[in-house]
């Protein structure tokens, strides 16, 4: 019998950081729809039914935290990945409000997506750690 791979949804407007964010998440996940824009998002997840969402908080239309608002209440056991450059604490607290379980930064997105995805799975809070 097959392993099914988990199946992911990403959010991101730039170009070359959404193939390094597929890159990352296809050894060990199933992306299977990306889009840069908000309100299709929305659309491709009541479409799709993923296990998870990745999304960026700066896109148009819908920017990340109106995305994860909506998702929180529509799809309140859907979780929700943001991968972005804010580092700022504001920022975190304001996902985390929203109802985003995990926040990466988009510099170490290497070394922690895949833990941050592991963890939001597991319904546990991920936050990367600031580095000075």
């Amino acid at each position: 019998m097959p392993i099914t791979k988990l199946r992911i949804i990403v959010i991101e407007n730039n170009l070359p950081f959404l193939h390094k964010l597929i890159s990352l998440l296809s050894f060990e996940f199933n992306v299977i729809a990306t889009t840069a824009d908000g309100k299709a998002a929305l659309d491709l997840v009541r479409c799709y039914e993923p296990d998870l969402v990745v999304l960026n908080l700066h896109i148009p239309v819908l920017n990340g935290l109106d995305i994860t608002v909506q998702l929180a209440k529509h799809l309140p056991r859907l979780p929700v990945v943001i991968c972005t450059l804010e580092t700022d604490s504001e920022f975190v607290e304001a996902a985390r409000q929203a109802g985003a379980i995990g926040y990466v930064f988009k510099t170490q997105v290497e070394t922690d997506l895949i833990e941050a995805v592991k963890s939001a799975l597991e319904r546990k809070q991920f936050v990367s750690a600031k580095r000075e």
